[in-house]
């Protein structure tokens, strides 16, 4: 996988901010990088804040952000200024879901804010648990 080192004049204020411009830089050498095509965000570090995308419940340890990016296709990191890290992997190989078209499927929340999947036309609702959350 190749590294690249970024450095960018982060803006003082919230580490949020900071990490959404060192994002935005990573994305844009990402595009600009001669050997991903279509570049896709994989995984991600932001070190201030330790999160990490994606979380990886009871494995990993502290680099399973980085070995989850590596084994889906990571070619391309780019380490901004020591403060985040981006993976990116290719997706030119995979088609996608545009022509498809919608889904039979949409999240709907009712007026107190608990979500179910229903089917389009909001009709045959599952409220979403634990359980059927990890089936969207």
């Amino acid at each position: 996988m190749k590294t690249l080192n970024a450095s960018h004049l982060f803006p003082g204020g919230v580490s949020a901010s900071r990490f959404e411009s060192a994002k935005a830089l990573a994305c844009s050498l990402a595009e600009s990088d001669s050997e991903l095509l279509e570049p896709e965000l994989v995984a991600w570090l932001d070190r201030p804040s330790t999160k990490a995308s994606p979380v990886l419940e009871g494995c990993g340890g502290p680099n399973g952000w980085h070995d989850y990016g590596i084994s889906h296709g990571g070619r391309l990191e780019v380490d901004v200024d020591g403060v985040a890290s981006f993976i990116f992997a290719e997706s030119s190989a995979f088609d996608s879901y545009a022509h498809f078209g919608p889904g039979p499927f949409r999240n709907l929340r009712d007026a107190q804010g608990n979500e179910s999947v229903c089917r389009a036309g909001g009709v045959d609702c599952v409220p979403l648990d634990d359980w059927t959350s990890q089936l969207t």
